[in-house]
């Protein structure tokens, strides 16, 4: 009989053991399964980080920003041609009516950065785009006194420029045609 229980004794003491040897496995591999070293030599896994995450949206944004790019600079160039043909057309009526299409001046085409009904306002208007180093102009038509941040001597200069006012001075700059 005593050598029964030293017999249970030592299988018992060997499963406690075990079950510790195995419950210290287990709460390791839960507790550091998030950590890189595990993920990468011991699991075999790549470690998914925010980085990762971030370098791959980056990217991603990178390429649909390209495209978007390349489309604005297509349909860039195809509105410049609309523009250049609806010029040559109306250049092209203006002759075959007998008439020379050229300015009676230099500078009848102007790129308008502001009008207004008062003249108070044109003038303080006026020394804004001045202060911003552009050469401006009062124009008045009718009742109203226009800005004129550029004068040009043909449509097309003064369309070519237009962009830049737009961007620069004024969203909503216009070409005024005197005649």
């Amino acid at each position: 009989m005593i050598r029964f229980v030293i017999i249970v004794t030592e299988y018992s003491f060997k499963s406690i053991t075990m079950k510790k040897i195995a419950y210290v496995l287990t709460l390791a591999l839960v507790t550091f399964s998030g950590c890189k070293f595990v993920n990468e030599r011991i699991l075999g896994r790549e470690a998914d980080t925010l980085e990762i995450y971030t370098a791959n949206l980056e990217r991603e944004l990178a390429g649909i920003e390209s495209e978007h790019f390349y489309d604005l600079e297509k349909i860039k160039m195809e509105s410049q041609s609309k523009i250049d043909s609806i010029i040559n057309y109306y250049e092209s009526q203006l002759t075959g009516k007998g008439r020379r299409y050229t300015a009676a001046s230099a500078g009848a085409y102007y790129i308008i950065v502001g009008s207004f009904k008062t003249p108070g306002y044109a003038d303080d208007w006026s020394s804004k785009v001045t202060a911003m180093g552009y050469r401006t102009e009062i124009v008045p038509m009718r009742s109203w006194n226009l800005v004129s941040a550029g004068s040009y001597s043909s449509l097309r200069e003064a369309s070519n420029n237009l962009e830049k006012f737009s961007v620069a001075v004024a969203p909503d700059s216009w070409i005024y045609v005197a005649r």
